[in-house]
């Protein structure tokens, strides 16, 4: 699990928060509010490569238990923490956690990032997911980049062509013109996730809107399209959070 703390109380912690994560303890999460500003991570480990306790997700067939109210909790905090929302109703929550118990009995091991992938997958099959049908992008030097993004929204598939000052400012923009959907960019990073010419890229975004901010991710073979699918599933995110927010 992680421990959070304000800048504050980084300053006044700082020795023994970095030899408590040295130590291989709990990882430290710099907030300012709501906000996650740092992870302070051992060296050589990211946070989504740490096992997680199966018996803490309610998972121990020695016992007996297969599936329990603690469990469930464990893995609604996890979402939490890793600032995925969720739809009001016990339905999604439960599907998430009906899977994370199967991969329990499947695997060895369960990791942060398996709960979350499994999250994502189930969230992208709810109603009202925005979901990206197909890019196109253009750049000629010294021209401003064009973007073509087709879009599967309520409606139906959506189209819309978009000039930017890169492909991925292109993207950003002909998505906010087919949703209707305005989101300040707070932060966004690309990188190589696996080595190689044909590495697999990966695109990590945080958006807000009013008090809401939420972290996207998405990963593929092409930069651009790794951007675009990080910023459509942070605005998932930012509507689910507005609905559970009215809620």
């Amino acid at each position: 699990m992680s421990v959070f703390v304000s800048v504050e109380e980084l300053k006044a912690r700082a020795d023994a928060l970095v030899a408590q994560v040295a130590a291989g303890g709990e990882h430290v999460v710099v907030i300012d509010g709501e906000r996650r500003l740092a992870i302070l991570t051992p060296h050589g480990g990211p946070l989504s490569d740490r096992p997680l306790d199966k018996a803490e997700l309610g998972f121990d067939p020695g016992s007996g238990q297969v599936g329990t109210a603690g469990g469930r909790s464990a893995v609604a905090r996890e979402l939490r923490e890793a600032g995925i929302p969720l739809p009001p109703g016990e339905s999604v929550l439960d599907k998430i956690y009906g899977t994370v118990l199967q991969l329990c009995e499947d695997k060895e091991q369960i990791f942060h990032e398996d709960v979350r992938v499994i999250a994502e997958a189930v969230l992208a099959e709810e109603p009202g997911r925005m979901r990206l049908l197909a890019l196109t992008t253009q750049t000629t030097t010294g021209m401003p980049a064009i973007a073509e993004v087709t879009l599967q929204l309520d409606g139906g598939p959506a189209m819309r062509r978009q000039q930017g000052d890169g492909p991925l400012d292109a993207a950003f923009k002909a998505i906010e013109k087919l949703t209707g959907i305005s989101a300040t960019v707070e932060s966004f990073a690309a990188y190589s996730a696996t080595p190689g010419r044909d590495a697999m890229a990966e695109a990590v975004i945080e958006l807000s809107m009013g008090e809401r901010m939420v972290t996207g991710r998405g990963a593929s073979t092409d930069s651009v399209t790794a951007g675009v699918l990080a910023y459509l599933q942070a605005l998932n995110f930012l509507g689910a959070a507005a609905t559970s927010g009215r809620s």
